[in-house]
């Protein structure tokens, strides 16, 4: 029951926010500053809806944390928007959450955030009971829990977010784990119906799985987008919420197993916070983890510090992680190339190149059009000159007869003068 003197604190994220699991990490931030500071937190998922909200109600509900969990107090989101609240302003940075990518949070925030959630987080009993329908009839400390994330982690491999390990290596690794502990049964959280069929083919009737919607790769949409179309407009009714509790299934399901396979993932560490101290981990270390396409590497750093392999995997596994390394340096240097070509430094200097070409393409074709006219003009310079010779041919034939026809003329008239010839020529002309 919260105190009237106890003042309110709203806890948010800015919409849309991201995963069901990621965006309860941000809750528990919120948690722990209310809790701290003697505040009454209220979670409010109405005003500042999630992806897992739908158009319509669910039950009667609007605030999407209310379709599976209670308010941590008796206080609802109406009576604390009356009572002047305090609220986290959508900063949601954390502890909580920022290890997202860490396999096992750090033993001080494992053990608070198993503190919180025993203190805060209630269930709703339809979600309980679903839990506990499922559960009957099977043992779970001797069963191990296989949590491998896939989909848009391993095609669209967001930033600084860990590339989880091939499907065959968590395969590999819970039939390895199974010959040394012999557990009862396996269960499976995955969302690649691919991975469902593989650990299906070697564990039988052993596996266990809750009904869930499961993608292909090759339903994720163009690795460039993100807004997860491919996965939440689905056609079922109610597909977000649906989506959400599938996830909140299998994420209390895992945290009952007495062990626990998997990589880093939201998912498998909330399946920590719900579980007892007991459970056992086995890291399924990942692959790799790349930073933004503009900035400098972080996953030689980041392997340096992520947990080995719980067994040793084998040479089919190994090869099946260098298959993936390369699709990896494929997909990064493709990104790499189109960020540089997206960039407004690097557009100003495409456009000025493009620019330049197109000047240089309009000189080659002035050039080819001075060499045309200046061949055009060769020719006509050619045919004059042939002209020429031909007149200059002419006009020496013509100086040669003028000359000879002045010749006997001026001797036809010197034969016609009376006077006799001068004495000092004998031959005018010659």
């Amino acid at each position: 029951m919260a105190s009237s003197s106890q003042r309110p604190y709203i806890i948010y994220r800015p919409p849309p926010g991201w995963g069901f699991w990621s965006n309860f990490s941000c809750v528990l931030q919120g948690l722990d500053h209310a809790d701290r500071h003697g505040l009454v937190p209220v979670i409010d998922m109405e005003r500042h809806p999630t992806r897992y909200n739908e158009d319509e109600p669910v039950d009667g509900v609007t605030n999407a944390w209310e379709y599976y969990f209670h308010q941590p107090s008796s206080l609802t989101l109406a009576e604390a928007l009356d009572r002047q609240p305090l609220d986290n302003a959508g900063d949601v940075t954390g502890p909580f959450s920022s290890n997202y990518h860490v396999v096992v949070p750090p033993p001080e925030v494992l053990a608070r955030g198993r503190e919180l959630v025993r203190k805060y987080v209630r269930l709703k009993p339809d979600i309980l009971a679903k839990l506990d329908a499922f559960t009957s009839g099977n043992t779970s400390k001797d069963m191990l829990g296989v949590h491998v994330r896939g989909t848009d982690m391993r095609k669209k491999r967001p930033p600084y977010h860990p590339i989880p390990s091939t499907p065959e290596t968590y395969l590999e690794q819970a039939r390895l784990l199974d010959q040394d502990f012999g557990y009862s049964r396996v269960f499976l959280a995955c969302d690649e119906q691919d991975t469902l069929e593989l650990f299906h083919e070697h564990f039988g009737d052993r596996l266990l799985t809750l009904p869930a919607h499961r993608s292909t790769m090759d339903q994720l949409d163009d690795p460039a987008e993100w807004d997860y179309k491919w996965l939440f407009d689905g056609k079922r009714h109610h597909h977000r919420y649906l989506l959400g509790l599938e996830v909140l299934l299998d994420a209390l399901m895992l945290s009952r197993c007495g062990h626990l396979a998997c990589g880093a993932s939201n998912v498998s560490q909330a399946a920590m916070y719900f579980a007892a101290e007991s459970q056992i981990v086995h890291p399924v270390t990942p692959l790799w983890m790349c930073p933004s396409v503009d900035e400098v590497s972080v996953g030689k750093a980041y392997m340096a510090d992520a947990p080995s392999l719980s067994r040793v995997p084998s040479a089919a596994v190994l090869r099946g992680h260098i298959k993936e390394l390369h699709e990896l340096l494929e997909y990064a240097e493709n990104g790499r190339a189109a960020a540089q070509q997206n960039s407004p430094e690097v557009r100003h200097h495409m456009e000025a190149v493009a620019s330049i070409n197109r000047e240089s393409i309009q000189l080659r074709e002035k050039i080819a059009k001075l060499q045309r006219e200046k061949s055009q003009l060769l020719a006509k310079l050619e045919k004059l000159q042939g002209r020429l010779e031909v007149q200059a041919k002419t006009i020496k034939m013509l100086k040669n007869r003028i000359s000879t026809l002045i010749n006997r003329w001026t001797r036809l008239g010197w034969g016609l003068m009376p006077w006799s010839k001068p004495s000092w020529r004998k031959q005018p002309f010659k």
